[in-house]
């Protein structure tokens, strides 16, 4: 995080607010930040148990 990670990035944390805003979450962009790290992570480890799991 903190920038730290240098993989290309499809949502910005202005769209994860307003898609949060949308589902009735309030957030200012430094959550925004943390939230879509958290999805970011999240998703790499997904990607990699499935692929993983398709290698048994």
């Amino acid at each position: 995080m903190n920038g730290k990670h240098f993989e290309k990035r499809n949502v910005s944390p202005e769209r994860a607010m307003q898609i949060l805003h949308k589902n009735g979450l309030q957030v200012d962009e430094n959550q925004a930040k943390k939230i879509l790290d958290f999805m970011y992570i999240l998703a790499k480890l997904v990607v990699k148990e499935y692929l993983s799991e398709d290698e048994n």
